[in-house]
């Protein structure tokens, strides 16, 4: 068997140099494996993937995703217990039923939970949804995808939505309550 380069593409599919990944004397950070996680859930979920695409339902599948938060409480994020101003303007927008500012702020918010753990949390939540047949494989396939997104995931906004929604009193979680 032939060693791996230490300038060649590292074999987990970091995308990084061996040397600044698994061949590191350190070993690959966690915002590497993370992504690599999510890397191979949709390298398996490839096949699923371009049938959506060939048979047009990828729209579809995109509208099931940003539900999936209202419904399953493991898909929202969980918010801080102590709310900097930004989520507290959220939430109060929420309450106030403010559309546009839910809209302005959201954003801001969104972008603090955008990180490689909470991505994947997020898909080891939706490989055991779709492990215990709650999702499909193809809305499971892309939720991975979305999930891999350079720009921020469709999910990731869906979840920080839901959660502020009942962070505000304005939603019930998936099993009825509403917080107050």
């Amino acid at each position: 068997m032939s060693r791996q380069g230490r300038n060649t593409r590292c074999r987990c599919g970091s995308g990084l140099k061996a040397k600044h990944c698994c061949d590191s004397p350190r070993g690959p950070s966690v915002d590497v494996v993370e992504r690599a996680f999510i890397a191979g859930e949709v390298r398996r979920a490839t096949p699923l993937l371009r049938a959506i695409r060939v048979r047009g339902e990828l729209a579809y599948y995109v509208d099931e995703l940003m539900a999936l938060p209202r419904d399953l409480s493991e898909l929202t994020v969980r918010l801080p217990v102590l709310v900097d101003p930004e989520i507290a303007h959220l939430l109060a927008a929420y309450a106030a039923d403010d559309e546009q500012g839910v809209d302005d702020i959201v954003r801001k918010v969104r972008d603090r939970f955008d990180t490689p753990s909470e991505r994947a949390r997020l898909a080891r939540a939706v490989a055991r949804l779709r492990h215990d047949c709650v999702l499909s494989r193809s809305l499971a396939a892309v939720a991975f995808l979305d999930l891999y997104r350079d720009d921020c995931p469709a999910l990731i906004e869906a979840a920080v939505r839901q959660a502020a929604a009942i962070g505000a009193g304005v939603a019930r979680t998936p099993f009825g309550l509403l917080v107050v």
